[in-house]
């Protein structure tokens, strides 16, 4: 597939989601023979915009056998970034003819029965249902961007596929990246062992500007115009609240043993936010959790033109309070990591590469449905100004999606 290369640019924060580490990641170990006598694992890309394309680097890095070999984009001039970036980052390591390049509605199908081994998913999360399925169908093993889909039916097809993956033996890794996060997992493990007691209320608010939003372009539908702002449209981001917030959801939920709460309800209170924030309505979505040994988690998020970025995310126990941006617990501060340790999304895509590499299986599947269906429960709740129930959205129960940690090789 021939095609003009667009000059777009992505800047370096989109690009990377993180800092590669270069360094770090070039003195990571290579691994075992993956599969059939080959050393090579094929990776095709779905949703080439920035976070696609930074995490193709991001997969190459960290071993030596990765190889792009077909990418996949509704539109063309976003495919042709993408390539131009990765030919020129990868070298020989982009392998990806023109024939194997494919843009328009079914470009996510045509590279997942492509000849492939690992897929990565990062097209806008109302497409992630189908996509999910027909990779695990042919055999693929999937890296999955957050959320994992924009409703409870997308989420639960998504949980259901859980047994076929174990039983093919398929990784699947979720783009939860704080999970591995070094400080974080430090703060978390501090907080599960007792050091704030039982924690009983959880805190997790941001105030922020608005989604980035492109304008119309010369010779443009205004179909092509809403289907490049995805971001704006609840039907296919999910929402602020599930599209964004789902990472500091799911951080709380961690320190929280990975239990899904039973309810959210609506709340009239502001967003907790430093005292020199000030200004500006309440957060248009703030709902308290509750669970069914009788924590709460109250969180809430607001977008507004001008707003400086703020948040909170913290953890009260009985015995003293952790706060998960500042990596305080009771107020003692954390050590310092290493010099070259790798940040949290170069780590998440490692965990991923290494799976495949050792044999040992990644199975983020059931946690990342579980952060989704919490942040999908809190945007009803608000939307419905009404308590709602789990089992509203999820027939079978919280406990169904409660203590089952993430499965990472890191550490």
């Amino acid at each position: 597939m021939a095609s003009r290369v667009s000059r777009r640019r992505v800047s370096r924060r989109s690009f990377l989601g993180g800092s590669l580490g270069t360094a770090a990641l070039a003195s990571l170990p290579t691994g075992g023979v993956f599969a059939a006598g080959s050393d090579v694992i094929r990776v095709g890309v779905v949703g080439c915009g920035g976070r696609g394309t930074g995490a193709a680097l991001q997969a190459v890095a960290a071993e030596p056998g990765v190889v792009v070999t077909a990418l996949g984009d509704l539109f063309t001039d976003h495919l042709a970034v993408s390539a131009e970036i990765l030919a020129s980052r990868l070298g020989d390591r982009f392998a990806c003819p023109d024939d194997s390049r494919f843009t328009g509605a079914a470009a996510g199908f045509d590279v997942i029965a492509s000849d492939i081994d690992m897929v990565i998913l990062a097209t806008p999360p109302h497409l992630r249902p189908a996509h999910v399925a027909a990779a695990i169908q042919a055999g693929r093993h999937v890296y999955c961007e957050t959320p994992a889909a924009v409703d409870a039916a997308g989420t639960r097809s998504i949980l259901a596929l859980a047994d076929e993956a174990r039983r093919r033996g398929l990784s699947f890794a979720a783009g939860l990246h704080s999970r591995h996060d070094m400080r974080l997992e430090r703060t978390i493990a501090r907080v599960l062992d007792g050091s704030i007691g039982r924690p009983v209320r959880g805190v997790a608010t941001a105030r922020l500007g608005l989604p980035w939003r492109r304008g119309p372009l010369s010779g443009r539908t205004a179909t092509d115009t809403a289907a490049r702002n995805w971001i704006t449209d609840q039907a296919a981001s999910g929402g602020s609240f599930v599209e964004h917030h789902i990472h500091a959801l799911d951080r709380l939920l961690w320190a929280f043993g990975d239990v899904a709460p039973i309810a959210a309800l609506p709340i009239d209170a502001p967003l907790v936010l430093p005292s020199h924030v000030t200004g500006g309505p309440p957060a248009a979505t703030t709902v308290r959790f509750v669970f069914a040994g009788g924590g709460s988690l109250d969180a809430g998020i607001e977008r507004r033109e001008g707003t400086t970025t703020e948040a909170v995310e913290t953890v009260t126990g009985t015995r003293g309070e952790a706060d998960l941006r500042t990596h305080a617990v009771s107020g003692r501060s954390p050590r310092p990591l290493a010099e070259g340790s790798l940040g949290s999304h170069a780590a998440c895509m490692a965990s991923m590469v290494r799976s495949l590499t050792s044999g040992r299986r990644v199975d983020d599947l059931a946690t990342l449905c579980r952060s989704t269906m919490v942040a999908l429960l809190g945007r009803e709740a608000a939307e419905a100004a009404r308590p709602v129930a789990w089992s509203e959205l999820w027939p079978a129960g919280p406990e169904s999606l409660s203590l089952r940690p993430l499965q990472s090789d890191m550490g």
